[in-house]
């Protein structure tokens, strides 16, 4: 997958990016009428496998976006604090 933690640039482009096709997406489905029936999404057949799906890859993107740079530690981490040579 993309490297988005260490290029603060990078991830602002892939952010910007996803947004902007959110964006267009949703401006698409508003013009083919997605929006105008009185139905609900989930109650049409494949909605709820939709809304499954893309909230699941949500889900992970938002996770790789957010969690990595929280959670992930560079290599010699462990090694930086070690102090068993007066042991």
């Amino acid at each position: 997958m993309i490297d988005l933690v260490g290029d603060r640039g990078k991830r602002f482009k892939v952010i910007s990016l996803a947004a902007v096709l959110a964006l267009v997406v949703f401006a698409a489905t508003f013009a083919l009428g997605g929006y105008s029936e009185p139905e609900h999404f989930l109650q049409k057949p494949g909605g709820m496998i939709a809304f499954a799906f893309i909230g699941c890859w949500i889900l992970i993107i938002l996770a790789k976006l957010i969690m990595t740079p929280l959670l992930q530690r560079d290599e010699n981490y462990y090694e930086k604090g070690c102090d068993d040579s007066n042991v």
